[in-house]
């Protein structure tokens, strides 16, 4: 038998959380399509969690729209899980919920700042 990712169905309050993202000025790409949540449905682990959906930041400031709306009331019962390289062995960057990835646009370093 080849194992399969079980597919809860999504609650009602992942859609309108991303919704209200892209009506916020959230500059980076959102994905709901199960090519993609599958993709990130596993890491470096043995472990497997298939997530609502996917967020890439451009910068900090869209991780800044995405905390904003996360303090909304509305919202608290989202789950987030950012994601860098999907290396993690113990299933850290896996979610039911809404993965932000950071290593599409944020895999640099910018400025290195020895003084702070």
């Amino acid at each position: 038998m080849i194992a399969q990712l079980p597919t809860p169905a999504p609650s009602a309050d992942y859609p309108a959380f991303l919704q209200a993202l892209r009506s916020s000025g959230f500059r980076g790409q959102i994905s709901a399509d199960y090519a993609t949540r599958t993709v990130l449905a596993t890491d470096n682990s043995i472990y497997q969690r298939l997530p609502q959906a996917a967020v890439f930041p451009l910068d900090a400031d869209d991780v800044a729209h995405v905390a904003r709306l996360m303090a909304e009331p509305r919202f608290q019962a989202i789950k987030l899980t950012p994601r860098g390289g999907g290396t993690g062995t113990n299933g850290q960057s896996l979610t039911d919920g809404i993965v932000v990835d950071l290593s599409r646009h944020m895999n640099q370093i910018l400025e290195i700042n020895v003084e702070q």
